[in-house]
């Protein structure tokens, strides 16, 4: 996968013989791609966030496909007029995204249908990258000028759709 500063999203399946262009039909021309993201789960599936903040346009552009970027599912929902620049799967849960934005980071539970605002101590600050340690289970947050954040996901892991529809659940220690 690759993504360039001109808006275009390519994929090569034979090692980087050869390359097709697969851009989302639905992202305008001229958008800077900020993330390409293989999904940890499926070699198939990609998301994208891009942006064109520079074009003085706030929209929030992320995208998801599941077949080698045949088709494209807009998952950018009830998210805020923010420039995104990454976006991760958990790899626990694949339901579970993670956004980053100029302003925050967001959370989706339901694979990008709805996004909620992490809260929390974290002041309003650009975010640059998020990476999930795969052992701890720690949403690591890096932060324009150089700070971070670190917050244990493990309980958010947990938020399956199956757990969610039980009266009770019981979560992990």
């Amino acid at each position: 996968w690759s993504g360039s500063d001109d808006g275009l999203v390519h994929v090569s399946r034979d090692s980087g013989q050869s390359w097709k262009n697969v851009t989302p039909p639905h992202l305008p021309e001229w958008s800077f791609i900020r993330t390409v993201e293989p999904a940890p789960h499926d070699a198939a599936s990609l998301y994208v966030a891009a942006t064109r903040y520079k074009l003085n346009d706030p929209e929030p552009y992320l995208f998801k496909t599941t077949d080698y970027g045949e088709t494209w599912t807009d998952i950018s929902a009830n998210l805020p007029a923010e420039p995104i620049n990454v976006v991760r799967e958990d790899h626990r849960n694949r339901n579970l995204l993670f956004v980053g934005t100029e302003m925050a980071v967001y959370v989706s539970l339901d694979g990008g249908a709805s996004w909620h605002k992490m809260r929390g101590d974290m002041p309003t600050v650009p975010v640059h990258d998020l990476k999930i340690h795969p052992r701890e289970n720690d949403l690591v947050v890096g932060t324009h000028g150089r700070g971070f954040f670190i917050t244990d996901i493990s309980w958010i892991q947990e938020l399956t759709a199956d757990n969610l529809s039980r009266p009770v659940h019981l979560f992990g220690i």
